[in-house]
Order: structure tokens, then sequence, then C-alpha cells
């Protein structure tokens, strides 16, 4: 996937769906931390959890640090969940604790994966479909109003950019 859509698809989340208690610490989550746990979960850093109660649950994460990160999740009152990050100060809910999410509820992640997977593949389509519809306009010009159009893209977009189309083709 190239970088510009991961970024895309990392600024889309967290999921919307159906609201619920488990739900809920996705919403809470930036988009970042979302996709980053779910990575997390699918590498395995996972390594133990264990459910303390209905709504709440215990886990460590392997992360950068030697020692793998403790996390604990409170699902009835996601922002007093805690880990011992850096990151998850100031009741932030962090990648660690997304992992942990969906150790726990596997059926969550496969949710998650899904949604990626078509947000995807609509991503693509619109490519293709936009490519498609700039081939075809670029056919039916001539040669006049290409060379046109060109130097306006190049007289009206960023410095870099006629630099470069010198650089490249000229010089």
């Amino acid at each position: 996937m190239n970088h510009q859509f991961m970024e895309f698809l990392r600024s889309c989340y967290p999921i919307k769906c159906e609201r619920s208690v488990r739900m809920s610490l996705l919403t809470a989550a930036s988009g970042k931390s979302v996709y980053r746990g779910y990575d997390y979960y699918e590498n395995d850093n996972v390594s133990r959890y264990t459910q303390i109660s209905d709504t709440e649950i215990e886990g460590f994460v392997k992360g950068t640090m030697p020692e793998p990160y403790k996390v604990h999740l409170n699902l009835s009152k996601v922002r007093s969940s805690t880990c011992d990050c850096p990151f998850a100060t100031g009741n932030k809910i962090c990648k660690h604790m997304v992992a942990v999410f969906f150790a726990a509820y596997p059926d969550e992640a496969r949710k998650y994966k899904a949604e990626l997977d078509a947000r995807y593949e609509e991503e693509e389509e619109r490519e293709a479909e936009y490519d498609n519809m700039l081939q075809q306009y670029i056919n039916k010009l001539s040669k006049s109003e290409l060379q046109e159009a060109l130097l306006q893209l190049l007289y009206d977009g960023p410095e870099w950019q006629l630099e470069k189309f010198i650089n490249e083709y000229i010089e």
C-alpha cells in the first residue's frame, strides 16, 4: 500500500459502527492509535491478557522498551484505562490499549480489518476511475490545448514543481 493511502486510512479511523461499551475504546482512540494497535495485535505484540471482570482487562504488550508495557482497560470508563507507555498520559488511548482490546475481542479486530480492506478497495476503484477520466480528457485535447494546460499547471503550481520540470526536461 502506498504511503499517502495509509495516511488517508489513519485519518479515517476510528471506525464508525454500532454503539457499544466495547466500541467506545476504539472511538475514543485516535485513528493512528487504532491503526498501530491493530498492527501490534497482528504482529503478536500482546504477550498476555486477563479478563478481570465484564468491563476490565489487564494485559502486557511488547513495545520499544525491553520490558512490556502494562495495560489496564476499563471498558465502562475508557478514559480511565491506563498504560505505562509515555503516550498514554492525560487520558489518551494508546496503541498498546488498542492491541490488548483486539486480543481480547478478536471479532472486533476482524471487523476493523474488513473495513480497512473495504476502504482500500474503494480508494483503488476511485483512483482507477480518476485515471480513466483524466486519460479520456487528455486524449480529447489538441496539441496547443495540452501545451497551454501544461504551462498553466507549471506556473500556477508550487515553485518546486516548475524547478523540477526545468531540471528534468529542459536542462
